[in-house]
């Protein structure tokens, strides 16, 4: 296990090198066979990956990936993780109807919207269910940096929540989970709009043949 792992890294060191430093990517891969052989490949592959980021880091392209993957893996990753917890709860209120904390406080127990809320359960299990598997998409195609892809996953995700906010004021539940979903999208999608403006700014900044590559 920890053999694979020790190469998963490796593999990450070298793809964060780039093509223009695939010289020392393979002395590094040399390194680490002879890593292996002592017994310590998985210390060599972290030291590796550690200095791929600090090249990374003095190029501006360099930091644009870097700046790529934190987003992803820090914000809309954890993002999709929080909505799909909020399906489960709702999937566990299928056979029971929603549950108190689910209500709105302000309201509670509504024996006049009881048959309303128990059958828009599936529904509102779809609604949360699909921005969160966005959320996960634009995290890929952000790190691919696959611009329309991460154009059509935005508007997804916007017009799912902006759905999700209506449908579940309309039947009466609890809006504090959105609302702060709703803050951290706004900080997310800015940090899109950002990342996006910094790679055209690179792009037409690049020559014909770093454009090439």
């Amino acid at each position: 296990m920890t053999a694979v792992l020790s190469r998963a890294v490796m593999s990450l060191a070298n793809r964060c090198l780039g093509p223009d430093r695939r010289e020392w990517g393979m002395a590094m891969q040399a390194e680490f066979d002879a890593a292996v052989e002592d017994g310590k490949p998985f210390v060599f592959a972290i030291g590796c990956l550690f200095a791929a980021w600090r090249e990374m880091a003095k190029q501006d392209d360099g930091r644009l990936t870097l700046v790529n993957y934190a987003l992803s893996v820090g914000l809309l990753i954890p993002m999709a993780a929080l909505q799909f917890h909020q399906a489960v709860r709702v999937l566990i209120s299928l056979e029971h109807g929603p549950s108190r904390d689910m209500l709105d406080a302000g309201i509670g127990q509504n024996p006049y919207l009881t048959w309303s809320q128990n059958s828009a359960m599936p529904v509102l299990l779809v609604m949360w269910l699909l921005p969160a598997v966005a959320h996960l998409g634009l995290a890929w195609v952000l790190v691919e940096r696959d611009w329309p892809r991460v154009v059509k996953f935005g508007a997804i995700i916007g017009a799912a929540m902006m759905t999700l906010w209506l449908f579940t004021a309309v039947l009466m539940l609890d809006l504090s989970p959105l609302g702060a979903q709703m803050t951290r999208l706004i900080v997310e999608l800015a940090g899109v709009l950002g990342i996006a403006r910094w790679h055209a700014r690179i792009v037409s900044n690049a020559s014909p043949e770093q454009l090439a590559r």
